[in-house]
């Protein structure tokens, strides 16, 4: 019989999605994600045992612990299956809990994890394991010290997962980490190459991403949380890729868009140059079939010099979206790579043609910005569009 109820906040309805926040922290840290998850899934954040309002209780103040009180957790609110989101320690009891139980977990979110100590970056461990070592000098006379020596010591003495273990997990994963985390890249990069049917997304920012860049943190999670895991192709792609090309052009043509991608356009060199230059990414469904593909590319794009009938939103840096494209049968696939486009470009341009008027509504629904008309290389009029985030 469990010794603990946690605390928690729930929101929303539909698919569970399970937020575990970090080391000292409670679910008040999902603050941005929780109203942004709960229009259209059931959002549960919950703070781990002693943490927030939950009780300590008297079971081992462990990871594998936490992971059991999530099993717990589960089984009293009747919950099969869900999504699980971690941040930090909570990325560590949600890959725990999947080890364990992976048939509890639909899907995977693993936001600034670690499986060992030595993962975190020297300058933020050293600091950690100081403060651990004057709390359990004192913890024996002060309760608080007592309470900060179990804090610290999760990040001391936990994890200990072995990179091995990430090959039995199947379940779709999605690593995330900052750009500056206090994770080390390299091991953020251990992490999913270790896995087998996983998605990295490197975002600007530091370790609290969700918390402190929620737009781009959100919208990563919604494309993921969309079906389709993506990333950068490889020259092997290109095949399929330009199968891709030719059934979008095939889909415009059938909803009267003649205009647009005409035969022999684009070129086969340019998606090539793309997987070249590493901007071109591919998105494979959940049963691994490649359904879609776009590229994203830094300024400058020449054809964007000129604008006429208006002005772009402004002259800083930016990102460009080309080439997208998707099989006949699959849904939402402009929406999650505007999302992932969106997580990783602050600052977004795009151009259609007036006749494509399922990408014009697609920008739209996403807040894009009509600028005016540029016009390509060989002359031809588009629509310009302009985000920035």
């Amino acid at each position: 019989m469990t010794d603990f109820h946690p605390n928690y906040i729930e929101q929303g309805e539909g698919e569970p999605l399970i937020l575990l926040h970090g080391n000292g922290e409670n679910c008040d840290y999902f603050e941005h994600q929780i109203p942004c998850f709960s229009a259209h899934y059931r959002v549960i954040a919950l703070d781990t045992r002693g943490h927030g309002k939950s009780p300590r209780g008297e079971k081992p103040f462990t990871i594998k612990q936490f992971a059991e009180d999530l099993y717990d957790f589960m089984d009293e609110k009747g919950i099969e299956k869900a999504f699980l989101l971690g941040f930090s320690d909570g990325g560590n009891i949600a890959l725990t809990f999947a080890l364990k139980y992976p048939e509890r977990v639909e899907k995977l979110i693993l936001n600034g994890a670690n499986l060992f100590p030595s993962g975190v970056k020297p300058r933020y461990q050293w600091p950690i394991e100081i403060g651990y070592r004057i709390a359990k000098l004192f913890s024996k006379k002060s309760a608080e010290a007592k309470k900060n020596a179990e804090m610290l010591g999760l990040m001391v003495n936990e994890p200990h997962i072995e990179p091995s273990e990430l090959a039995q997990l199947n379940m779709p994963t999605l690593v995330i980490a900052g750009k500056k985390d206090m994770i080390k890249d390299s091991h953020t990069r251990l992490i999913y190459n270790s896995l087998p049917n996983v998605q990295l997304a490197i975002l600007e920012g530091n370790h609290f991403l969700a918390n402190k860049r929620p737009e781009s943190f959100n919208a990563m999670v919604k494309s993921f949380l969309s079906g389709y895991l993506i990333r950068h192709s490889t020259m092997d792609d290109l095949p399929t890729i330009l199968r891709l090309r030719d059934q979008a052009r095939d889909i415009m043509r059938s909803y009267g868009n003649t205009f647009q991608w005409p035969d022999g356009y684009p070129r086969d060199d340019m998606f090539q140059k793309d997987i070249e230059s590493g901007g071109s990414f591919v998105m494979a469904d959940e049963s691994g079939e490649l359904v879609g593909t776009f590229a994203l590319l830094p300024s400058p794009e020449v054809t964007y010099n000129k604008i006429y009938n208006g002005q772009w939103l402004d002259n800083e840096p930016y990102h460009v979206i080309h080439r997208i494209a998707s099989t006949p049968d699959s849904h939402g696939v402009l929406d999650a790579i505007l999302d992932y486009c969106e997580a990783v470009a602050p600052n977004i341009r795009i151009d259609t043609h007036e006749a494509n008027i399922i990408m014009r509504k697609g920008l739209e629904r996403h807040g894009y910005q009509y600028c005016g008309v540029i016009h390509l290389l060989n002359g031809d009029e588009r629509l310009a569009f302009q985000k920035r985030l």
